[in-house]
């Protein structure tokens, strides 16, 4: 009995050390059993799609943007997760965050609208092919898209939300399984992105370019998937890459009530989960399941 109670103590030292191991700027919190209700895919899989998507309310072709991206999210269910950032110029600080455009920079953009797809360069479809920018126009983004959910994906995720409604403190829970060794890169960058949806305002184009998402009696226009917090940071928490064992981080963050002086309504909200080595080439990603208390 006592060997066996030493060998518990110890498995629970373990869990708490890995979970205490993460390095973010938010709170976070060691939460065992919370960890312990994600459970990443020990089967090797093809890798999800990241669409980052840099749009602006003055940019008229972004609302087009957004319909192409919303619906490769409807042919695409559970392979394809889009963010749509809101920054540079045609932003007019409108939605925009703390991040945006430093992930602007990172993409090398030349025009509006544009995105990338896993932060991986396509040199059929780039802007600046002379510095391999990850920055495609947004008309090659479901090309792109084809091309990533083919690749073998080394990394296997798993997501949990849930938000305290009275407290509004959102809590992530992720598991990560690597089904490939990675040698070349010793750590990888775990993100967790906070998305809301229908946010109605104003965008340049909604009326003719995306009319489903336009109410003609308000002149509002409604934004889905608007990146609305970074609870990893700007680039994400270290993670060490280590086959054949789940790798669990819980997250914690408070919501406030406004960002950028837009309210924040708690049942529109949904995150999206997704690793990268270092600044680019995110390995894979998945969508977290919410749950409002």
């Amino acid at each position: 009995m006592r060997n066996n109670y030493i060998s518990a103590v110890v498995a629970l030292m373990a869990v708490c050390a890995t979970l205490a191991s993460c390095n973010c700027q938010d709170d976070m919190k060691d939460d065992t059993a919370f960890a312990a209700s994600v459970t990443a895919s020990t089967v090797p899989q093809d890798k999800n799609a990241l669409v980052e998507h840099f749009t602006g309310v003055r940019s008229e072709q972004s609302a087009e943007g957004h319909r192409i991206l919303n619906g490769l999210i409807v042919t695409h269910p559970g392979r394809i997760f889009c963010i749509n950032i809101h920054s540079g110029v045609y932003a007019d600080n409108t939605y925009t965050t703390d991040f945006g455009n430093e992930l602007l920079r990172q993409a090398d953009i030349n025009a509006f609208p544009a995105g990338t797809v896993n932060r991986q360069f396509f040199e059929s479809y780039a802007m600046d092919t002379l510095n391999n920018g990850t920055a495609i126009p947004i008309r090659y983004i479901p090309n792109a898209c084809d091309l990533v959910m083919v690749q073998s994906a080394p990394v296997n995720l798993d997501a949990r939300a849930e938000i305290d409604s009275l407290t509004r403190e959102l809590k992530v829970a992720v598991a990560m399984y690597y089904t490939e060794n990675d040698t070349v890169n010793a750590t990888h960058k775990l993100n967790v992105a906070l998305l809301e949806d229908s946010i109605w305002g104003e965008q340049q184009g909604g009326s003719t370019l995306n009319p489903s998402h336009y109410d003609f009696n308000t002149g509002k226009y409604c934004h889905n998937n608007m990146l609305r917090h970074l609870v990893t940071d700007q680039w994400g928490s270290d993670i060490v890459p280590e086959t054949g064992k789940q790798i669990r981080r819980v997250f914690v963050y408070t919501i406030p009530e406004q960002i950028s002086g837009v309210d924040v309504n708690l049942d529109h909200l949904k995150v999206i989960v997704f690793l990268a080595k270092g600044k680019q080439d995110v390995i894979n990603a998945c969508e977290a399941r919410m749950n409002i208390k």
